[in-house]
């Protein structure tokens, strides 16, 4: 995926996606390379290391996704996720400047 396909999906800005890859690239968990088809473009990609790091933070990251539901209410975090959804679905970017 490019790196600007991959901030879009996550609502964030392009030269901040970059630099948080950085340190996972060191670290061997993902690869940014050029796109084979357009120089201009970088393709960041998950490594073995770094997706079997991922399924061992997976259910870390469930538990507490769980206990903050329990505490702040599921239908709170439900209401909190819609209303999220609603801002990006506004097509408001502030990061695109």
């Amino acid at each position: 995926m490019t790196i600007t396909s991959l901030a879009d999906t996550i609502a964030m800005d392009r030269t901040t996606m970059a630099s948080n890859l950085k340190p996972l690239a060191r670290e061997g968990l993902v690869t940014v390379e050029p796109s084979a088809t357009d120089r201009r473009a970088r393709i960041a990609a998950i490594t073995p290391d770094g997706l079997s790091r991922l399924k061992a933070a997976l259910p870390l990251w469930r538990a507490v996704q769980a206990q903050f539901e329990e505490s702040f209410g599921g239908d709170e975090a439900a209401r909190l996720r819609t209303s999220l959804k609603a801002v990006l679905d506004t097509g408001f970017q502030p990061w695109a400047d």
